[in-house]
């Protein structure tokens, strides 16, 4: 839902506005506002008398809420915060207290998203909020709102945006077409500003924020690490100045060194379990059900199956990043896995992630994942949308790209996430809207624009040409919206998908504007007749001219309305007689236009996407990709079934192509238990080594494709045809000799480096080389050049003659390094040196600059880090 509302006069303006509103339970009618009053008055009463003045709220999303005599104070803002109070019963608070880091970097999650309550608020409470911060967070929480309520200043860029032979008479004019938005609903001849929404309450010098409403007066005294707060200088309550989403989200149980130890699955599904029943996860999408009977929705499938032993399925599995290897000297989680479960990706098709709108306390913001050719690109990623498609069962790697259709919170509050998530990602967007959220997310996260530049790769879209992206064509075009907010069509061979993007469809409202001379003649063509030709349709609805009237859509003809699926719509809005339908989420409901493998002339260009995801083969020539499509074979297996055993002889390199395997070893003091999925690779020490010997069993959990090499091809494309040298055999046995120093080991007691994926965890492992430390040796001092980081393995660690010299001892897992110093070239900050004789895994410098700055979600978490236990 977007931000801002304007009508041709204040009475339907109430009327329009009366349509939204009716959306939440707790937001009251203008028309009916005593009534409504009275109501929303006794609910929230029945509230209080459950809670006293002075108890603390915890919000299911993350922050807590003091009841106070001027009415609830909230601290911390996690994006859909208001469907929190809207699902509990409480009053959405007028009182906020931002957290002083606004912006969760490992997460990549914003702990201030001010946009919706000032939203709901303002346009259905009349009211402003109050946010209670420091000088410098206003500053940037201006600069924020105005990309997002008002849009960017100006647009120098615009004339990039568009393909040269683009008529410059069809560009939006953005500041004409604003006009239609940015009017104070109370008052539609003052023009609508960041201050009529919010209000700020600064900390003074005294650090004391200030609040007072007739005889109430409210003290926040803000200290380092905790706010405390005072009603007429009685003390209240406390609050923590650390914000925390829900638990399951950091994916990890942190544990003392000395609390290490091998623990059966049983019981860390036993552990995590109870975490999720103290802590439950806001579902983005419901609960997969089996399904067994293939439904058909005119020329397209939902789902996706495939056929073992006479039945058809669909191909789902719940997965978790952390794989779940259970080990020696490990406590990690280790999620169910569903072993009948798998996912392939059709060849063109969407999955609906969430479907509804910011102000829908039962549904997720609107967020999609189009495929094409089997890769995932994704479309507003709604807020932990790479967690809950971990649960789903579609691996990251899956996930190429991303396409920001506009700045507003429902629709880009989950892209950092992403672009956190794993490998680097491609942004896809125009320009205009690259550099608004840019601007944006720099002011949320205090990062300057450039280090976020280097966290993605940018493909700018180009408007007036058919841009080729993974084998589809994509038409890109600027819909009408508050901000700039970008659509498209999508053509793969002879089927082809329609998005909207938040826009206003309204022929006749469009003439008048063109009439007004807010549209252009050929801006208004290009908005106006669209012909809708496409074979599925997503089309967003809500309250106008923000959003597209369902009335307006229901006047379509049939023949279009059969392929059209409303998506930003609460279920509870749909109007079923306009012949109207909404579309599903979740994988099961995924609408495949082009099943799955369907051109086999395709599976040479998949196999080539896969490879070029695959860390060890980034730096292979034309040649030996040439070579290794030539003599690379494929096998599939069934749940249960044996790929390899331990012990056995071997001369076969894997890689999954699909599916999930589980890795494990029997041998008694060496058993371990990981999970690959797609990209993960495995059987490399045996075709190394001379002996050939299998060091662990790989079984299929799910119905698994794996491509196969040769001994023989593995040792002539890798080796480069120089008996062994090439770069990739030596990755290989760094690989090999890491795992028999049990160097994964250390990274399962490291409560960060415990969460890498197991290709990261993998990629790791190839950096680091063993060393011996005698007892005394001076590491690295003050003043000093990097030249490497390192893990312990065994041994204790202190630092000396600087800041962290008070900090404990550091031991077994332990990452010490300053990779800021090492990618400035500036000396570091630390003295460290060796307490007791040790032995580590160094990480040179150049591998480890290179290892953060392909994984950017590492890269922000290192970057800073001095040391992490």
């Amino acid at each position: 839902m977007a931000c801002s509302y304007v009508f041709s006069d204040d009475k339907s303006f109430l009327q329009d506005l009366d349509f939204m509103l009716e959306q939440s339970d707790q937001c009251p009618s203008l028309l009916k506002q005593q009534s409504c009053s009275i109501q929303l008055q006794k609910q929230q009463s029945d509230v209080k008398s459950n809670v006293s003045c002075a108890d603390l709220v915890d919000l299911e999303r993350g922050g807590c809420i003091l009841q106070t005599k001027i009415g609830p104070i909230q601290y911390g803002m996690p994006p859909e915060t208001i469907k929190d109070c809207l699902n509990m019963g409480m009053e959405v608070p007028t009182f906020y207290i931002i957290p002083s880091k606004r912006f969760d970097k490992r997460l990549g999650i914003s702990t201030a998203e001010f946009e919706f309550p000032a939203y709901f608020n303002f346009f259905c409470k009349k009211k402003q909020i109050t946010l209670i911060c420091t000088s410098d967070t206003e500053r940037a929480i201006r600069t924020v709102f105005q990309e997002t309520l008002l849009g960017p200043v100006d647009h120098p860029d615009l004339a990039l945006d568009f393909y040269h032979k683009y008529p410059k008479s069809a560009y939006p004019d953005f500041h004409k077409e604003r006009s239609v938005f940015s009017r104070n609903p109370s008052n539609l001849d003052e023009k609508l500003t960041i201050d009529h929404l919010l209000k700020f309450n600064l900390f003074d010098e005294n650090n004391t924020a200030t609040i007072t409403e007739g005889d109430i007066t409210i003290r926040i005294i803000k200290d380092s690490n905790s706010f405390k707060i005072l009603e007429n200088g009685i003390y209240l309550k406390s609050i923590p100045d650390v914000f925390t989403f829900p638990s399951q989200y950091y994916e990890y149980i942190i544990t003392k060194p000395d609390d290490y130890r091998a623990e059966s699955v049983k019981n860390i599904k036993s552990k995590r379990d109870s975490a999720k029943e103290s802590c439950p996860t806001p579902l983005l999408v419901k609960q997969l059900p089996e399904m067994t009977v293939e439904q058909k929705v005119e020329n397209w499938v939902i789902g996706n199956k495939y056929q073992r032993g006479g039945e058809k399925k669909l191909s789902v599995v719940l997965w978790d990043q952390m794989g779940g290897h259970v080990e020696s000297g490990s406590a990690i989680f280790q999620l169910d896995i569903d072993e009948n479960k798998s996912f392939t990706p059709p060849d063109f098709g969407v999955t609906i992630l969430g479907c509804s709108h910011g102000f829908d306390p039962k549904g997720s913001t609107s967020g999609y994942i189009f495929w094409v050719n089997g890769r995932g690109i994704m479309v507003d990623p709604p807020p932990f949308a790479s967690y809950h498609m971990k649960q789903m069962g579609i691996p990251s790697i899956l996930i190429c790209a991303v396409i920001i259709s506009h700045c507003h919170a429902d629709h880009d509050a989950g892209t950092f996430h992403k672009i956190l998530d794993d490998t680097r990602v491609e942004i896809i967007t125009t320009r205009t809207i690259m550099n608004s959220f840019l601007r944006k997310y720099s002011a949320m996260s205090s990062i300057d624009i450039d280090s976020l530049r280097k966290l993605f790769i940018f493909r700018p879209v180009i408007i007036g040409i058919p841009l080729n992206i993974y084998g589809a064509y994509f038409n890109f075009f600027y819909a009408m919206h508050t901000i700039p907010s970008l659509g498209f069509s999508v053509k793969l061979e002879n089927k082809s998908m329609y998005f909207s993007s938040d826009t206003f469809f309204d022929p006749d409202q469009l003439l008048e504007y063109k009439n007004q001379g807010i549209l252009s003649q050929k801006r208004y063509e290009h908005l106006a007749f669209i012909e809708f030709k496409e074979d599925l349709i997503l089309h967003e609805a809500g309250v106008p001219p923000i959003h597209t009237s369902q009335s307006i859509l229901g006047k379509l003809p049939n023949n279009i309305k059969n392929r059209l699926y409303l998506v930003h719509t609460a279920q509870k809005d749909l109007k079923k007689e306009l012949g109207l339908k909404i579309a599903k989420t979740g994988i099961e409901n995924t609408m495949i236009l082009i099943p799955s493998n369907t051109n086999k002339h395709l599976t040479t260009i998949r196999r080539l996407d896969l490879l070029s995801t695959i860390d060890i083969f980034e730096h292979l020539t034309l040649k030996n990709v040439r070579w290794l499509l030539d003599s690379v074979t494929s096998e599939e297996f069934f749940t249960g079934q044996d790929v390899i055993k331990e012990g056995t002889t071997g001369d076969r390199f894997y890689i999954i192509e699909s599916g999930l395997a589980r890795v494990y070893s029997t041998q008694k003091g060496q058993e371990f238990e990981r999970y690959y999925q797609v990209g993960d690779y495995f059987g490399e020490s045996a075709v190394l080594s001379n002996e050939g010997k299998r060091g662990a069993s790989v079984e299929a959990v799910t119905h698994l494709k794996v491509l196969i090499l040769e001994k023989h091809d593995f040792w002539f494309i890798f080796g480069d045809g120089l008996g062994g040298q090439g770069p990739i055999i030596q990755k290989m046995k760094q690989l090999t000799a890491a795992r028999r120093s049990k160097a994964v080991h250390c990274l399962f007691k490291n409560s960060i480096l415990s969460e890498l994926t197991p290709s990261q965890k993998t990629q790791l492992e190839m950096i680091m080389r063993e060393q011996e430390i005698e007892k005394g040796t001076v590491i690295w001092k003050v003043g000093e050049k990097p030249e490497f980081a390192f893990i312990i393995k065994r041994g204790t660690f202190a630092f000396y003659d600087c800041p962290e010299q008070d900090s404990e001892e550091l031991d077994s897992g332990a990452y010490v390094g300053e990779l800021r110093a090492m990618i400035e070239n500036i000396t570091i900050s630390t003295s460290i040196r060796a307490t007791r004789k040790a032995t580590i895994f160094k990480i040179a410098r150049k591998d480890l600059i290179s290892f953060a700055n392909k994984h950017p979600g590492i890269y922000m978490i290192l970057i800073d880090t001095k040391y992490l236990e």
